[in-house]
């Protein structure tokens, strides 16, 4: 049961949160009910602001890390999630509107992030901002985020997405020429999933080239979580996971996670002609690491990894802190 009200926005809110049940999995643009991770949402102290409820599984079927901690791309896929959720039940965008993500970024509290003896139920705080409208209909907007569990912040992150109603959408997409029908998806060697810190070869979405510091995008539409639907271009989170699986290998630190991301989409990436991951440069110390999606030559996505430092540090007492 999703629960709106009009209270003060923070202990109040979260305190009504509900997280018996998932929201409708078309309000998230799921076709899984398992991948919905959404449970509810209630009205801050004002019109843009929002507190959401989400839960995490201790052992999802891709996003899961070896650390015994959550890993930091649920941040992603709950931002994902909560951005097209507040656009369709707040701003009235019509369920027939499709999304382009234009920019994500996260933020993790990566030694908060201990998986405990339950699932976990996070408050998610949205700040919406920057909306823009065509007359009444809401053509882009972006979103502020804060994470916490159990009242500790454990990331926070903001993303910006274009809505586009359909006739739009194949504009934009495909130009004058209107949809064309997908060719073969180019086939290539993944690497090897030690190298990368994946359980499986199923889930390695890149593989070596010939020339150093670029991967082959491998994408498998029978993916049943980078592919929940089906799409006509390059999904956003796989190009984070591209990104990190790039990373992580280029690191030589397979187990590695990012305490933060970065990523910009300039660009639909084909599914059909060949893509590569670029990796542009490594920061001193093994610290990050800045990738470029290319395809025909041209960047369709850019993004900025960092890793923490190899010393732990002592999280501060809150979000923003």
């Amino acid at each position: 049961m999703e629960v709106v009200n009009g209270s003060s926005g923070s202990g109040d809110d979260v305190a009504v949160l509900s997280f018996e049940s998932t929201v409708p999995r078309r309000h998230v643009h799921r076709q899984a009910v398992s991948e919905v991770f959404l449970t509810d949402c209630v009205r801050g102290p004002g019109p843009d602001r929002f507190v959401l409820g989400a839960q995490w599984p201790r052992l999802h079927g891709f996003y899961r890390s070896r650390s015994g901690r959550y890993d930091p791309m649920l941040l992603a896929e709950t931002l994902r999630q909560c951005v097209i959720y507040l656009a369709h039940t707040r701003y009235r965008v019509s369920l027939g509107q499709r999304f382009v993500m234009q920019e994500i970024e996260i933020s993790a509290e990566f030694e908060r992030l201990v998986i405990g003896a339950g699932a976990a139920e996070v408050a998610v705080t949205a700040v919406v901002s920057d909306v823009r409208r065509r007359g009444s209909q809401v053509t882009a907007l972006s979103a502020a985020l804060e994470f916490a569990i159990a009242g500790r912040c454990v990331g926070s992150g903001r993303g910006r997405t274009v809505v586009l109603a359909a006739e739009e959408y194949d504009i934009v997409r495909w130009g004058e020429g209107g949809p064309r029908a997908l060719g073969s998806v180019p086939r290539g060697v993944p690497v090897d999933p030690a190298v990368i810190g994946v359980p499986v070869v199923g889930d390695v979405v890149v593989g070596a080239t010939v020339r150093p510091g670029r991967w082959r995008v491998l994408p498998d539409l029978s993916h049943p979580v980078l592919f929940d639907h089906p799409s006509d271009h390059l999904p956003g989170m796989l190009v984070l996971e591209a990104a990190r699986q790039v990373a992580r290998a280029e690191l030589g630190d397979p187990e590695g996670d990012p305490v933060s991301m970065s990523v910009q989409f300039h660009q639909f990436v084909e599914l059909d002609v060949p893509a590569e991951m670029v990796v542009s440069g490594l920061e001193e110390g093994s610290a990050g690491a800045h990738v470029v999606l290319e395809q025909r030559g041209r960047a369709m996505a850019t993004a900025t990894l960092r890793w923490a430092a190899r010393a732990s540090r002592v999280p501060g007492p809150g979000c923003g802190g």
